[in-house]
């Protein structure tokens, strides 16, 4: 039977290091879930305040090895040695949690999809949807997120229905992030030309 994701994150607070984390340290314990995994604990990072950006960043990395169609992700070495509170991480891991359970009954694996092609699509995806969240526009980056963290865990069920639905959020997502930021600059080209 396999593990489930929360089971593997609950292993990861319980383990997790008395003062600082580092992404290193988590890359080491992601088993054979690598990419799954590490976008679902990006994604959450990318929510806890301070953390946002160095999260948007790193997660272009797997998103860019997914896309060329790598085994496991490999980060630069000034990222995944960057430390950051062991308390805020399992902070919002354990809040992650619940959550998390609640899409696992619910989830299962069907609907199986060409492992190799859904990993570069989704790596593309990913890229743009983290390409859309750094804008700086306040709480831009929540739905980006969100459907990275969803995304991730049907990675990780190998659910292809969740899958499917959370890639059409991720489309109608950045299909609305594409309309703001062209109000934004027809509202900017009035307030110029005015």
């Amino acid at each position: 039977m396999p593990v489930h994701t929360s089971d593997l994150l609950k292993r990861l607070i319980d383990e997790v290091p008395k003062d600082t984390v580092d992404l290193d340290w988590l890359l080491g314990h992601l088993q054979k879930r690598a990419f799954g995994l590490l976008l679902l604990i990006l994604a959450i990072a990318i929510i806890i305040p301070g953390l946002g950006v160095v999260a948007s960043f790193a997660m272009v990395f797997p998103a860019v090895e997914m896309l060329l169609g790598r085994d496991r992700p490999t980060l630069p070495h000034f990222l995944t040695k960057r430390p950051f509170a062991a308390q805020r991480f399992t902070k919002w891991a354990a809040r992650a949690l619940p959550v998390l359970r609640a899409i696992e009954r619910v989830s299962r694996s069907r609907w199986h999809t060409p492992a190799a092609a859904t990993k570069r699509t989704l790596g593309l995806l990913v890229l743009l949807l983290v390409l859309s969240g750094i804008w700086p526009l306040p709480l831009i980056n929540v739905v980006p997120a969100i459907t990275i963290a969803v995304l991730a865990i049907a990675l990780l069920q190998e659910d292809g229905l969740l899958l499917a639905v959370a890639f059409s959020v991720g489309i109608l997502s950045l299909l609305a992030f594409g309309l703001l930021v062209w109000k934004s600059a027809d509202a900017l080209e009035h307030l110029f030309s005015s």
